[in-house]
């Protein structure tokens, strides 16, 4: 009696303690089931459960870790390229740049050039003002001496100054976008701004060549007046011409009224001259003739 007593006492024991150790664990630490079955989780449970929720999954884990190592690496990518993108960008900006021509271009005359044409224009001004002044001379005279006539021919004279103008240009443009003004134009703008500093003084310079040419020429037509001698002088002859307005191959036609009675008429392109003397008598003169004999009032 006293043993059964005793054992079951011992069950009631043990199956006490087989209760008390399950308590929620899993089965596989316990080895009894986790829901008391009243379907009612203990706060204890809900604890867990919430621990659990929040917690990853180790495969949950390892898929956050592997998204942080992308990320991360990805971050690391996208900064390296980044840097590597400043660094080409810096590169480009620091590297050289090339620059071609643009359209503008400028001529202009060395200063050397435009100094002896201006100096050039000052003798040649002085000589067409002395061609007027024989002119005028010659319309109160019978006669003209020889050399007068020669030195108004000499005088009236063309010539030509000849010169190649610098062509530069003006500026070019650049890789980078920019435009920017050529050397030789920049030495263009030195070399001009030095010319409008020094031209007051070939003005004055000028204004002397043009005075002196003057008063030179001036002597010599007084020295030829001088040695006047009817003997050799040319005949005066007022000169006029009639030029057709209309016609392609129309030609001007020259008509010399000479003090001796002489007239001679000559077509634009002709050398010899048809005259009649002042007995009404005609004949054929050369142009080069003529002049030897006659001087003209005006040319034409």
């Amino acid at each position: 009696m006293n043993i059964r007593k005793h054992w079951k006492n011992l069950l009631l024991t043990t199956t006490a303690f087989f209760w008390a150790g399950c308590n929620g664990d899993s089965v596989t630490e316990s080895g009894c089931p986790c829901d008391n079955g009243s379907g009612i989780e203990s706060s204890s449970d809900n604890n867990d459960e919430s621990s659990s929720s929040n917690a990853p999954s180790s495969s949950n884990a390892v898929e956050s870790s592997s998204s942080e190592d992308l990320t991360s690496s990805s971050a690391g990518t996208s900064s390296e390229l980044s840097s590597s993108s400043s660094f080409e960008a810096s590169s480009s900006s620091t590297g050289e740049v090339t620059c071609v021509p643009g359209d503008s271009v400028i001529s202009y005359f060395a200063t050397q050039y435009s100094a002896d044409l201006a100096r050039f224009n000052a003798e040649e001004k002085a000589k067409h003002a002395s061609v007027s002044k024989i002119d005028s001379i010659s319309n109160t005279l019978q006669t003209v001496p020889q050399c007068l006539a020669n030195l108004r021919q000499e005088l009236d004279m063309f010539v030509a100054l000849y010169g190649a103008p610098n062509n530069i240009t003006k500026d070019e443009v650049c890789s980078d976008g920019t435009s920017r003004p050529t050397q030789e134009y920049l030495n263009y703008l030195k070399m001009k701004e030095e010319w409008e500093k020094n031209k007051p003084a070939l003005d004055a310079e000028c204004q002397k060549i043009f005075e002196d040419k003057l008063k030179e020429i001036e002597q010599t037509v007084k020295e030829c007046l001088a040695i006047s001698d009817p003997n050799t002088d040319l005949t005066v002859c007022d000169f006029d011409a009639m030029c057709p307005e209309y016609g392609v191959d129309s030609k001007c036609t020259y008509k010399y009224t000479c003090n001796d009675g002489v007239t001679c008429r000559r077509t634009e392109g002709n050398t010899n001259m048809d005259c009649t003397d002042k007995q009404g008598e005609k004949f054929t003169n050369t142009k080069k003739d003529f002049d030897k004999k006659y001087y003209t009032k005006e040319n034409y």
